[in-house]
């Protein structure tokens, strides 16, 4: 082990002396600690500086074989220095300076004239990163991807970015895999609303297989005539995945899986719920105030009988529009015809068709309650009187004496008489606003 001092500078406008330790080139000691497992290598020399060991190496053979044709050669043409990472080496980096020959193949007839020194144990060509340094980051990216991974192997002293990490891992192949028993097949949205693809999992495992365009039936059948041996598919409830489940692998068993058993209920149970929304409204207890008819006051009467059925602009959109697709289907179009004639989407007039009545299409779809929901027959029959020509606004404006509004009580608008709610206390005056200050 020896000192030397170097010159050194910034730009080239100062010297000032720098001391580097030189180590002894010991062979057996170096391939113990860094070259261990590596053969075909040699140390030249070991240099610290600036908190980098450097190692100066070489190859040991004395030729290597022609990559094409096999031909050992000795004759070398020409030598390169290639620059490795290594793994640090007592909290310090390790960089190997390693000298690459290129050897000339005697075969006249060989299409490649020179070729490089291999070193299959310590990098790959064009590397600059030996194999177990790429190695770390290989499970290290695999891990914790790109910018925690990038931390981790900061705090390591490996000194590489997130890209470099990821490159990695995309560069990895992929895992091999046996068939499954059990398969699982189910869509996914790579862009919502615009373009779908098809999941494949192995049912025992819980892990993905493989990714499919689309979700039609063609690429199921072909991925399950491709692999032969599954016996339960656990898809989707969309009718390509059963065809293609039917032609890929017709002995296979095809169920649900929990989650679209409980959707196949819950659907299932809330349109026998809207079917019967009409016993639901009628067994509804009624408010003791309600009376029927008119008293001499001028009380609003409420009659104890459902609620209409839906009324306005989206209700009568809904009922041409369901009355438009079973108009169509009847004339024998299908559902992706219909669809591109009036421009919808297909589970759109999809869910039109399944649609028994036009009402079945507000399920789910409840409104809240609203303060005139107890005066709501007696307000139509007064708008029925005047043939649509006036309006709860306009009425409550024309009889103040009779109607009013009491946000504290159990109805919103109704006669005077009948309400009995406090009255709403009265806002504190507004402070008046200060003038601005002037400058001056």
């Amino acid at each position: 082990m020896t000192l030397h001092q170097v010159s050194a500078g910034l730009g080239g406008r100062r010297l000032w002396p720098v001391t580097v330790l030189v180590m002894q080139a010991d062979s057996v000691f170096w391939d113990s600690l860094v070259f261990d497992g590596i053969d075909d290598v040699d140390v030249a020399a070991v240099t610290a500086v600036f908190g980098t060991v450097d190692i100066v190496a070489r190859g040991r053979a004395a030729g290597a074989a022609c990559p094409d044709c096999g031909r050992f050669s000795e004759r070398v043409h020409d030598s390169y220095q290639c620059r490795l990472k290594d793994l640090p080496l007592g909290g310090q980096g390790v960089v190997i300076l390693l000298r690459v020959r290129r050897f000339i193949c005697g075969d006249t007839t060989c299409s490649r004239r020179t070729f490089a020194e291999p070193f299959a144990q310590l990098t790959a060509p064009y590397a600059r990163f030996t194999t177990r340094l790429n190695r770390m980051l290989e499970r290290i990216g695999l891990a914790l991807a790109g910018r925690a991974g990038a931390r981790l192997a900061a705090q390591l002293g490996l000194g590489a970015g997130r890209m470099t990490l990821l490159r990695r891992v995309v560069a990895l192949p992929d895992p091999q895999f046996a068939t499954p028993r059990v398969l699982g097949v189910d869509d996914f949205a790579t862009r919502r609303g615009h373009s779908y693809a098809t999941v494949i999992t192995d049912g025992e495992r819980h892990r993905p297989i493989d990714v499919l365009p689309g979700r039609e039936a063609a690429p199921l059948a072909a991925w399950l005539a491709a692999h032969p041996g599954v016996e339960v598919i656990c898809r989707d409830r969309a009718g390509a995945y059963a065809e293609g489940a039917a032609l890929g692998a017709p002995r296979a068993l095809q169920v649900a899986d929990r989650y679209h058993l409980l959707q196949n209920l819950g659907q299932a149970v809330e349109k026998c719920v809207a079917a019967h929304r009409d016993c639901l409204r009628s067994s509804a207890p009624q408010p003791d105030q309600a009376v029927t008819g008119e008293n001499a006051d001028g009380a609003c009467a409420v009659e104890p009988h459902s609620l209409p059925l839906p009324t306005g602009r989206r209700a009568e959109r809904m009922r041409a529009h369901h009355a438009l697709v079973h108009g169509l289907l009847s004339e024998g179009m299908g559902l992706r015809a219909i669809a591109r004639h009036l421009g919808w989407g297909r589970h759109t007039v999809q869910r039109y068709a399944r649609a028994a009545r036009w009402q079945d299409m507000v399920t789910g779809r409840s409104s809240r309650t609203s303060r005139l929901d107890t005066h709501q027959p007696y307000l139509q029959r007064r708008i029925d009187e005047t043939d649509g020509t006036i309006t709860i606004t306009r009425y409550a404006r024309s009889s103040p004496a009779a109607v009013i509004r009491c946000p504290t009580a159990a109805c919103g608008i109704g006669p005077a008489a009948a309400c009995s709610g406090p009255t709403r206390p009265s806002r504190p005056p507004r402070r008046p606003r200060s003038a601005p200050l002037s400058a001056g």
